[in-house]
């Protein structure tokens, strides 16, 4: 089904490009949505790096680093069951390993995403996770 172009006048007898206007909108929307995924992605990723903090004091401050691991697996079990899989076990090392990374939050670069990081903390040498 093809999309009639239409075009209305108003009072003053001026011709309105209804197509127009919906392009505007919808380019609007579109935005407004990508602006969004980006503050989520961002906001979600200053999560992780407060697990990853709270992690890495736990395990700096354990003696028995059996200890350290007990408490990672209750914390996963709990989280995961009230939030889903991104907070396994797994996922929990991950972010203490950003923390690690990067332990200053606001030297943290919010332009890159959850999925970047994840990348960069496989890099063992800290010249080669440094990025332009």
């Amino acid at each position: 089904m093809e999309d009639k172009k239409l075009i209305l006048k108003n009072n003053e007898n001026e011709i309105i490009d209804i197509e127009d206007i919906y392009k505007d909108i919808k380019e609007k929307i579109i935005t407004a949505r990508s602006k969004m995924l980006k503050h989520i992605d961002t906001t979600m990723t200053e999560v992780y790096w407060h697990v990853g903090k709270i992690t890495s004091e736990l395990f700096d401050n354990a003696t028995d680093k059996s200890y350290g691991k007990k408490i990672v697996e209750s914390l996963s079990n709990k989280l995961t069951k009230e939030f889903g899989n991104g907070f396994s076990s797994v996922s929990i090392r991950r972010m203490r390993r950003f923390y690690e990374f990067y332990p200053i939050w606001s030297a943290v670069p919010t332009e890159l995403s959850w999925s970047h990081f994840q990348e960069l903390i496989r890099i063992e040498r800290k010249e080669e996770r440094i990025f332009a």
